[in-house]
């Protein structure tokens, strides 16, 4: 049997506002950080730049925070608050991974950070759900929430609890709360630990997680724009960069690698977002849950 680490967020030792500076310290360093095919602050996209991810960081933290929001308000005012100055999604999925969390820290606190979760989304209510489908509707990313069954434009009388079950199939962070958000307990925080230990650098340690991660899970969202293949695919690379790291690390090759697969990413608008969104969520726990 797999044993599984213990997360707390001690109310004792950490305020709201604490969780609030790892989030905007995690989104930070998300920018700060080459992930191939991802805005830094040396490459944008064509409809983004490194700027609007930091600005975007700041304006949900407004409403990420509020400990008087239910969960399903939570969501949908930060993105509001978000949209209201950037005119495209650049945080629906970190605002989805962290939202469960910072819940859980406001209401059962008592509880492992893991159990909090699990009871966090059990108790959602129909106005969760709803206030759910009005974030992905106006965040409207691409190939998320237009589907047969949990159509998020017809606001459907589920629970989040049902809808992500439905959609954990084609999206990684359904995924994350159809399966208690095992990614990031079970596999992405101690993998960080690990390579904290290993590298002795915070900096190094997350770009390799980001290729760890990329090669370990096809990202969802290259899934949804370009298939399964391209997805597969990009998995592979990174498998394969991670192999030749394996024999001789070399910080130069690394950052030169990087670069690469940046450039080519980006030339075929491959963006692994997914992996990014949970690279963020899990360095904000890792920060604030005393196992850093």
């Amino acid at each position: 049997m797999t044993h599984q680490a213990n997360f707390f967020i001690d109310k004792d030792k950490h305020s709201i506002d604490d969780l609030k500076t790892a989030y905007l310290f995690s989104c930070k360093k998300d920018i700060e950080l080459i992930k191939p095919g991802n805005v830094n602050l040396l490459s944008s996209h064509k409809d983004t730049k490194a700027q609007d991810y930091l600005d975007s960081a700041i304006l949900s933290s407004k409403e990420l925070f509020n400990q008087n929001h239910s969960f399903g308000k939570r969501i949908l005012e930060s993105v509001k608050v978000t949209r209201a100055q950037i005119n495209v999604n650049t945080n629906l999925g970190i605002i989805l991974l962290c939202a469960p969390v910072i819940q859980s820290y406001i209401d059962f606190n008592l509880l492992d950070l893991r159990e909090g979760i699990k009871k966090t989304l059990a108790t959602t209510s129909i106005k969760d759900t709803h206030d759910l489908c009005a974030a992905i509707n106006i965040s409207s990313p691409g190939g998320l929430g237009d589907t047969d069954m949990y159509d998020t434009a017809s606001y459907p009388n589920a629970s989040i609890k049902e809808i992500m079950d439905y959609s954990q199939e084609y999206d990684r962070i359904s995924y994350q709360y159809s399966h208690n958000f095992s990614d990031i307990f079970d596999f992405i925080i101690p993998k960080l630990e690990f390579l904290n230990q290993r590298y002795e650098s915070l900096d190094i340690s997350l770009s390799l997680l980001f290729i760890e991660i990329l090669a370990k899970i096809p990202d969802s969202h290259i899934s949804r724009k370009f298939g399964d293949k391209i997805a597969k695919k990009t998995s592979n690379n990174a498998h394969d960069l991670l192999k030749i790291l394996d024999r001789e690390y070399d910080p130069d090759y690394l950052a030169k690698a990087l670069n690469n697969l940046d450039y080519e990413y980006k030339k075929k608008g491959i963006n692994p977002g997914t992996t990014a969104d949970l690279l963020v969520a899990s360095l904000m726990i890792y920060k604030i849950s005393g196992n850093n």
